[in-house]
């Protein structure tokens, strides 16, 4: 077989079945082999959108997502949803066809240094230099990028390499057992210093997530009698949003995570980064002499930028079993006691803040324009219970947050960095990795114009993705900066480049446009039934509410 053709056989070995992409002239060596490779391609109107849908599939299967984008301005075009890939830890493989190596030294038109184009982003950025190398490359790729700790890792493949013939047995990366145990002795030492705690919390992290762990969690929290807030940029259900025990993100500010562990005196952080703050300010988010356990599996994140009592570098799945085995073996029936009464105690405060909720929803439900309370309050009413929730919504994330239920794993997927341009390409390869699972992506108005061209990829292959838009016709979410930040333009009611508007954007024409069915909701009496009819159409669809254009400062 030629290169081309080896490569499609090492990913079907694999077990890949979807290859994303945007093609060009420099991938069609490569895509010659793909019409026998019983690969199904995925296509994007633009590279964006590809490497995000690559990205939503890869976090929703727990499968290495694969995509293919064009040459130096496709690979351009990526880097900002591949930046997002690499905080969000996502095991995928990035190719680009490169220019003939025959005449890169002439400085051929779309050529550039791909690799280092790429690296900053990727766990592992190479370009083949000869034929014989690159199924030994593509191996090493799918390998590196599904090793913990994840990420991804980008191949630039030269076109005048893909051609010869080669000697290779077409086979798959090698299985790694990478589920790595913790130390004996440190798992001894964090059960001493969480089991006697009066107030212990733990920090839920994206990692608890991708190792499958949220049992494990759910167990030992219980177990503990501990609240569970996740980190500050969480974007997974890495606890379940139902659970009593559940109180929600904490504030993205030192600030914010200090205030919410004024009473704790041991802390368990799993599978976080700590911490990620959208603005700077001012303070430390520990408390003098508090006590932290931080478990992960990448080392790089433990003790990053704030020293722990102990870290432990290893599987977040297997290290939990393990630790409450431990904790159960050390607790005494006092602590197992008191525990049980923080369980109860925390569950009261919890369904006392729920009736709050409701309530505030509830007092929304005749207002006009739509409030995002009530929005999301009648959607996550309608939401089937395995549903999926893609969120790039910004201004409306914390009422996401607040009013869907989240209570089953797989069941959250948001952009890691705030990057705009991920979600409308991620829900397509999070429905293609969750399937019979309904799929809904809520993203704002101004995120929407970022990808639209999403819209024709689930059109085209009929997936039944809502895609739900709070349209307040602005980057409310930046006019809040401006008014956190006390900048003297806020202060006169300017925001440059802030509104959407003269015109305002027919959102619902241009999902007709791309093939998939729009509604526009104005008034909250038609809400619920037009988001139902939406939910249970078979094809993708849009609806585009008119949500209150007020804002308020961040902090």
């Amino acid at each position: 077989m030629n290169v081309a053709a080896v490569l499609m056989e090492i990913l079907r070995s694999a077990g890949v079945r979807y290859l994303f992409g945007n093609p060009g002239t420099t991938e069609l060596p490569f895509l010659d082999a793909l019409p026998d490779s019983r690969l199904e391609y995925v296509l994007g109107l633009q590279e964006a959108t590809a490497v995000a849908a690559a990205d939503g599939y890869a976090q929703a299967s727990g499968r290495v997502g694969v995509v293919n984008v064009h040459v130096a301005p496709g690979l351009a075009n990526s880097l900002s949803i591949l930046h997002n890939a690499a905080r969000a830890k996502s095991p995928l493989v990035v190719t680009a066809g490169q220019q003939d190596t025959r005449f890169l030294m002439h400085e051929p038109i779309l050529a550039g240094d791909l690799a280092r184009m790429a690296e900053p982003f990727a766990k592992w950025s190479y370009e083949i230099r000869r034929a014989e190398d690159a199924p030994v490359a593509l191996r090493r790729a799918l390998k590196v990028a599904l090793t913990p700790p994840t990420g991804p890792v980008f191949l630039s493949l030269p076109m005048d390499l893909m051609g010869p013939v080669v000697e290779d047995t077409g086979a798959g990366p090698t299985s790694i057992a990478a589920r790595s145990r913790p130390d004996a002795a440190a798992l001894a030492h964090a059960a001493e210093l969480l089991s006697g705690a009066r107030a212990p919390i733990i920090i839920a992290g994206d990692g608890v997530a991708r190792a499958q762990a949220v049992p494990e969690l759910t167990a030992l929290a219980e177990l503990l009698g501990a609240r569970v807030h996740g980190e500050p940029v969480y974007r997974r259900t890495n606890f379940p949003g139902t659970h009593a025990l559940w109180r929600g993100g904490l504030f993205p500010s030192p600030i914010g995570v200090r205030k919410a562990l004024e009473e704790c005196d041991a802390l368990l952080i799993v599978g976080a980064n700590v911490f990620t703050w959208f603005l700077h300010t001012e303070g430390t988010p520990f408390p003098r002499g508090l006590r932290v356990v931080q478990i992960d599996d990448d080392p790089w994140e433990i003790g990053r930028s704030h020293p722990v009592a102990l870290g432990i570098a290893a599987d977040p799945k297997a290290t939990l079993a393990e630790l409450s085995d431990a904790l159960r073996a050390r607790m005494t029936q006092a602590e197992r006691t008191q525990a049980a009464g923080r369980v109860e105690k925390i569950g009261t405060a919890r369904t006392g803040l729920m009736a709050r909720v409701r309530a505030a929803a509830q007092g929304e439900a005749e207002r006009v324009p739509i409030g995002q309370a009530h929005l999301m309050h009648t959607l996550g009413s309608l939401l089937p219970a395995d549903a999926v929730v893609v969120d790039e919504s910004a201004t409306s994330l914390p009422f996401v947050l607040r009013y869907l239920p989240f209570a089953s794993p797989g069941s959250f997927y948001g952009s890691k960095t705030g990057t705009l341009g991920w979600g409308m390409g991620a829900a397509i390869g999070v429905q293609l990795g969750s399937p019979g699972r309904k799929v809904v992506a809520t993203i704002g108005d101004g995120s929407v114009m970022y990808a639209p061209q999403a819209l024709w990829t689930a059109a085209h292959y009929r997936l039944p993705i809502t895609y739900v838009v709070p349209n307040n016709t602005s980057y409310a979410i930046l006019k809040s900066g401006m008014l956190s930040l006390d900048l003297a333009s806020a202060k006169r009611g300017i925001y440059p480049g802030m509104d959407l508007v003269e015109p305002e954007i027919d959102y619902t024409g241009l999902a007709r446009s791309l093939g998939v069915r729009a509604e526009r909701v104005e008034k909250p009496g038609e809400l619920r039934d037009v988001l139902a009819a939406c939910l249970a159409h078979p094809a993708p669809t849009l609806v585009d509410v008119a949500i209150d254009r007020g804002f308020k400062p961040m902090l």
